[in-house]
């Protein structure tokens, strides 16, 4: 992995576009994606956790996905896997069909 010691990030959003930039599999999977923040960014010994060390981060790991949606929907490190990207974009239509709904409702 590689020695991130020297970035300082201002927030989640930075880690997570960073670890997309030097991990590409990471686009494609947001468990991968935490696996490599937990070890890059938290240096956790992994796989052997402690786990009060889990509990502390388990709620981090929700913002490491929702920090990969962010980056990912500005157009900056799109999924590699063209089938993934499909899914995603299907998900991201049907979202934005409910969010009308709601409006003219």
């Amino acid at each position: 992995m590689a020695n991130v010691e020297m970035r300082n990030f201002k927030s989640t959003t930075e880690e997570v576009e960073y670890l997309l930039e030097k991990y590409p599999d990471t686009k494609n999977n947001d468990f991968y994606l935490q696996w490599v923040w937990l070890k890059d960014i938290e240096k956790v010994d992994l796989p052997e956790m402690p786990w009060r060390k889990f509990e502390q981060l388990a709620g981090k790991m929700g913002s490491i996905r929702r920090a990969r949606q962010k980056v990912q929907s500005m157009g900056k490190h799109l999924p590699s896997d063209k089938k993934i990207f499909e899914r995603r974009k299907r998900w991201r239509n049907i979202r934005l069909q409910e969010k009308k709904l709601k409006i003219v409702s």
